[in-house]
């Protein structure tokens, strides 16, 4: 496998602390959260491929999660050292997935709306998998028809219709940029289809975040993971939804610092 490109910015003495973001984000999305940390750690973070300073890392006809894996193993190679592990959404589901293939091993696991929303569990699929393949479907043929919101379909499932259109201008600019590369994280989160019940290998202390407000893919995928994940808790942010992170950052460092001084 090739070495792969990418950016890590650090600040804070102590502990390393892993942070991948999400899509349609940059390791700057973690900015909230690390001002408002009281626990002394090295914070790290960087963009995942496609995104910021990132290149990509899939080839043009392969999107399968494994290069992405091997890109999260990457990140962790060159800390050189254990490490918590932190994920927002994208980021969480890549964690989850290079921790079930073995590829990293972190001291512990926070992960704020994690969602392998493909993984498959006992009782059969989600009701509301229908919905996310069309959604994805919808992405694909707005990308193919020039839409230059194609981007709002995502992010206003995920949060409430208009919250697109209610950004400011240059985020939606970033996210117009972004929407081809989250296709393509899409068509890799397809490939990852592990039965939950794989999740009970995890020998690592894991928080699961969620918001109150979230959408029902992520609220039953967390459900599913504290099912079977061993050492794993659940928090739950009031009045947050799936971009908790920015919307909710002081509860969202309180709830890693509970974390970090737990492990």
């Amino acid at each position: 496998m090739k070495e792969f490109y990418f950016e890590l910015k650090e600040e804070g003495q102590g502990p390393p602390v892993v942070m991948l973001p999400g899509a349609y984000a940059t390791g700057a999305a973690w900015k909230g959260v690390q001002s408002a940390l009281k626990t002394d750690v090295r914070l790290i973070s960087t963009s995942l491929p496609g995104y910021g300073t990132t290149p990509e890392v899939r080839p043009k006809s392969d999107a399968n999660i494994e290069h992405l894996i091997e890109f999260v193993g990457q990140v962790f190679d060159a800390i050189g050292e254990p490490s918590h592990a932190v994920g927002h959404s994208w980021g969480a589901h890549l964690l989850l997935a290079a921790i079930l293939a073995q590829r990293i091993k972190p001291l512990t696991l926070v992960c704020f709306e994690a969602m392998p929303i493909f993984a498959s569990p006992s009782q059969g699929f989600f009701p509301w998998r229908p919905d996310v393949e069309k959604m994805v479907s919808r992405l694909e043929a707005a990308l193919t028809d020039g839409d230059e919101d194609a981007a709002s379909i995502i992010i206003d499932f995920y949060s409430h219709p208009g919250t697109f259109l209610s950004m400011p201008e240059n985020v939606r600019a970033f996210c117009r940029a972004s929407a081809p590369t989250n296709l393509r994280d899409w068509h890799s989160a397809a490939t990852f289809t592990p039965s939950f019940e794989k999740f009970a290998s995890f020998d690592l202390p894991v928080t699961l975040v969620r918001g109150s407000e979230t959408p029902a893919p992520i609220s039953d995928v967390n459900e599913e993971l504290i099912a079977y994940i061993p050492k794993a808790i659940e928090k739950i942010v009031d009045d947050a939804g799936h971009f908790l992170i920015s919307t909710h950052p002081r509860a969202c460092a309180e709830i890693l610092d509970e974390h970090l001084v737990r492990a």
